[in-house]
């Protein structure tokens, strides 16, 4: 009876270490993966190059554009790209949407404008303090009932370092308060996790101060700088969105925000690294590189992409579950390129 005592316990001791071994949090993330087939569209309108990139499927793509007004939106819907412009709609630097019915535009101007799947419609005419020589740069949110446009405009020497951050939120607009931040507004998001929203802004220095790029944290109401750099290649900053979790690229280093401290993702040892990365999780981002797209699924980065001359930038991206698209710029031809990759399903 004493035998079976002492083994019945060592059985509910071993279960007992099997179940706590089973609750430990594991990585089931597996790497991103790279068999791309790869097509390069050429688009040649030099007057109007493209500046920014939103999908809402492989088969519903947009991009726009800060030049000629009959050019000023693209659009892919599966096959190839067409151009259009929009009467009262110039120099568009924005574009975001939600479904493919539900996509928002704003550019130089204060108006935002909505497409409902047929046609493009004036949505929003914003002023921050009197001032209507707004230049809104892009657009970010959580729901067609939570998003952000962001911009800025000129300050007393003629740079728009003057921040705006306008706010729809359940059918109400609200400027914020620009006390603590400067510069325009580039980049901004927020994730479900947390009540904060990240704000990226460049500010021109002009003859003063080098130009400098800033993080700031907006919480409560109230913006606070977390972070400062100078504005260019190798040491500026920038945030991404990567699987509903904001990510840091601060120079050379990607991070996370944990606890009010920035923590180290990765170190791109890559000098050519040039402060701009997409991507699905954390074993799936792209970055930018000064010659090329490199891939890191995790473990190590291999070049997806060589640009055939310098300076060329990726300036957005459209990522999906098995495509990718990417807005490319030749800067000294002026031509606008899309890098389109398709995972082999072969």
């Amino acid at each position: 009876m004493k035998l079976l005592l002492k083994l019945l316990s060592l059985v509910s001791v071993t279960l007992w270490i099997l179940s706590c071994d089973s609750n430990e949090p594991t990585d089931e993330l597996k790497p991103g993966r790279r068999d791309y087939v790869w097509t390069i569209d050429t688009i040649d309108h030099q007057s109007a190059e493209l500046i920014r990139m939103w999908g809402s499927s492989p088969t519903d793509v947009w991009a726009t554009s800060d030049g000629d007004n009959d050019k000023s939106i693209a659009h892919f819907l599966g096959q190839q790209w067409s151009f259009y412009g929009v009467n009262g709609l110039w120099s568009v630097h924005s574009i975001f949407g939600f479904t493919p019915n539900d996509v928002y535009i704003a550019g130089a101007g204060n108006e935002v404008w909505r497409y409902d799947g047929s046609n493009w419609t004036k949505f929003a005419e914003i002023i921050k303090d009197g001032h209507t020589d707004l230049a809104f740069n892009d657009i970010w949110g959580k729901s067609p009932n939570d998003f952000y446009v962001f911009g800025g405009y000129p300050d007393s020497s003629g740079a728009f370092n003057n921040t705006v951050i306008a706010h729809y939120n359940h059918n109400k607009w609200t400027v914020l308060e620009s006390e603590g931040i400067s510069g325009v507004g580039s980049n901004l998001y927020g994730s479900s996790k947390e009540n904060v929203v990240y704000v990226l802004t460049y500010k021109l220095g002009g003859w003063v101060t080098v130009d400098s790029s800033i993080i700031y944290e907006y919480l409560n109401g109230v913006f606070n700088k977390i972070y400062s750099s100078v504005w260019t290649g190798g040491k500026q900053a920038d945030i991404s969105l990567i699987n509903d979790e904001v990510y840091f690229i601060l120079g050379q280093r990607i991070a996370k925000r944990v606890n009010g401290q920035f923590q180290t993702v990765l170190q791109v040892d890559n000098l050519e690294f040039y402060q701009s990365i997409w991507g699905r999780n954390s074993k799936d981002i792209f970055l930018m590189m000064k010659d090329g797209l490199v891939h890191y699924n995790g473990s190590d980065m291999v070049y997806m992409q060589h640009f055939n001359k310098r300076p060329t930038h990726i300036l957005g991206a459209a990522l999906f579950e098995k495509e990718v698209f990417f807005l490319v710029l030749e800067a000294s031809t002026h031509l606008n390129f899309i890098y389109h990759g398709i995972l082999n399903l072969e």
